[in-house]
């Protein structure tokens, strides 16, 4: 019996190794140091004074909320490429680090036609760690778009995209 289990075993393993075309694995990127991570642990810790961080900001057409895997779950699936057509619906997608014990209601995200507020909504920033989030709107006027993220005053980051007709 054990010899079986065994043939069974270097079988499948064999069979596995098969299916990725004999690819050499990935080269493990080594841990970031210590004058990289002393930082980010500090704000973690103790920089809920400081703001949130905004780490990413992406116009998108498509953010999986259907996935069961944390790691993909509300990610941007597709992001806005080039010109997007009039009336399409496009999600101000942001990614964020936030200290612990960390709530900011005073984060905004506009959707701006030809240097023209068209529309602004509000944030509530309180998980942390990384967290994402997306507001939506649907562009209907063609020409020259951007999307600000606005923490009070301050701009946080913009993006720019094209609508035509």
């Amino acid at each position: 019996m054990f010899r079986l289990m065994t043939a069974a075993a270097l079988l499948l393993a064999s069979w596995a190794h098969a299916q990725d075309g004999g690819a050499p694995p990935a080269l493990a990127l080594p841990p970031p140091s210590a004058e990289v991570i002393k930082p980010v642990l500090d704000y973690y810790f103790n920089g809920k004074d400081r703001g949130p961080a905004l780490v990413e900001l992406r116009a998108c057409l498509k953010v999986d909320t259907s996935t069961k895997d944390q790691l993909a779950k509300n990610e941007c699936t597709e992001p806005v490429s080039g010109p997007v057509k009039k009336g399409t619906t496009v999600h101000a997608w942001t990614m964020w680090y936030l200290p612990l014990e960390a709530s900011y209601d005073n984060v905004s995200i506009q959707f701006v036609h030809e240097g023209q507020v068209r529309s602004t909504i509000d944030l509530k920033l309180n998980t942390a760690g990384r967290s994402r989030t997306w507001r939506s709107s649907t562009l209907s006027k063609a020409g020259k778009w951007q999307i600000k993220v606005i923490d009070g005053s301050k701009e946080l980051g913009v993006t720019s995209l094209t609508v035509v007709e």
